[in-house]
């Protein structure tokens, strides 16, 4: 099935209470009626249907190098708890904060962790560590080898993105809007700093980028900004997105996608607003498209992938911001952010299928099956891909 014929999509989001969340994993459900939001729950209501899949001819089928236990399954779309690869193992972990780690080449079960404590989001790594952040706002950090706890540090709020871990530093981001840096020797608290949320925005957050002297956020309000990592004082900050229109729902541009560096220039998308470059000295914007997305991206060498909120999966050119491709016949299944493996792009989507496109034509050249809906973002690690399904399997495949 071959990709179609390029123009600007933009879907509409749905309300649940003030100073909500609302699941991801819903918006792909809500066109072109309204989703029904229950205070205090994510239960929600389908208006529209997945759309059916075609038969295509599959000529790379995703091949399961080996598949195990990722603990509970995550019955909530409120939670999205991806897996992290730190030197040549895959971390994951469940919603009550049990945590497993594998060889990730033969899957071989390396150890377990127990934090006593619920998670919404995955753990981030650097090396020798792996830190998860807690419903509660407790973040804690695990020795990658061998599970063993290092320390336990506090944050203002619940932990809605993966922290970053890097250059000595760890980065964390609470629910409340603010950015804490900690000490990755001991995990105390160097700085924090706060930014207004807007009372409706969607579940998670985008995970922080961490360099040797900045840190790079994308916040629930459009707005993207560059801090000193030595005190937390914003550098420079661009309004991707400016928040319009009569009501909450409208309003909402959250930047949930972790942003892509590349070439010193930021690629930043957020949801019901613009996707746009960024240029990393100064702020410029290079250019700037109407676009609505929320999951992950990925950079190829000329094409930046995304797929945007009705589930169309997109290569933009990376210099002009202009569609190359866009591919629809999986719109509405709940799809992934892409990832590439073996020079093809693939992504999952709430059904537990795995779709293989062609990143220069956006057709689809193949498909496989796992048991149970998807987690975004998947983790491209050492030509394999790994995944983690709602009914809480962590799968490692690749594409032949």
């Amino acid at each position: 099935m071959n990709a179609a014929p390029v123009q600007d999509t933009v879907s509409c989001p749905a309300d649940r209470s003030h100073r909500a969340r609302i699941a991801r994993a819903a918006l792909c459900l809500v066109l072109p009626a309204v989703l029904v939001g229950l205070s205090g729950c994510s239960e929600t209501r389908e208006f529209v249907k997945p759309t059916p899949l075609g038969q295509i001819d599959n000529r790379f089928p995703p091949k399961i190098e080996w598949q195990a236990s990722a603990g509970d399954a995550q019955r909530s779309e409120l939670a999205q708890i991806a897996p992290v690869e730190a030197e040549g193992r895959v971390i994951v972990a469940d919603p009550r904060g049990r945590v497993f780690a594998y060889d990730l080449s033969s899957g071989k079960s390396l150890w377990t962790a127990d934090l006593h404590d619920d998670l919404n989001v995955g753990g981030g790594a650097s090396g020798d560590m792996v830190v998860f952040g807690t419903a509660d706002g407790k973040v804690f950090a695990l020795a990658a080898d061998t599970g063993k706890p290092l320390w336990q540090s506090q944050v203002p709020t619940a932990v809605e993105a993966a922290p970053s871990v890097g250059h000595r530093d760890v980065v964390v981001r609470a629910k409340d809007g603010s950015v804490s840096l900690l000490n990755a020797e001991d995990g105390k608290v160097v700085w924090t700093i706060n930014h207004n949320e807007p009372a409706l925005s969607l579940q998670g957050q985008s995970r922080a980028l961490l360099f040797p002297d900045a840190v790079a956020i994308g916040y629930d309000d459009g707005e993207f900004a560059v801090v000193s990592r030595a005190d937390g004082r914003v550098l420079w900050k661009n309004q991707v997105a400016l928040p319009t229109g009569r009501t909450d729902i409208d309003r909402m541009v959250d930047i949930d996608s972790t942003p892509q560096f590349g070439d010193a220039v930021f690629y930043v998308m957020t949801y019901q607003g613009r996707l746009a470059a960024i240029q990393a000295q100064g702020g410029q914007t290079l250019w700037s498209r109407k676009f609505s997305g929320y999951t992950d991206m990925t950079l190829g060498q000329h094409a930046l992938y995304v797929t945007d909120a009705s589930g169309v999966v997109w290569a933009i050119d990376r210099r002009t911001g202009e569609p190359l491709w866009r591919q629809a016949a999986l719109s509405y299944r709940g799809v992934t952010g892409p990832v590439l493996d073996h020079g093809k792009l693939v992504v999952g989507d709430k059904e537990g299928y795995l779709h293989v496109l062609d990143p220069e034509t956006g057709a689809l050249v193949g498909r496989g099956k796992l048991d149970g809906a998807i987690i975004d973002p998947m983790r491209a690690e050492q030509n394999s891909v790994a995944a983690v399904t709602r009914d809480g399997d962590l799968v490692v495949f690749r594409i032949p």
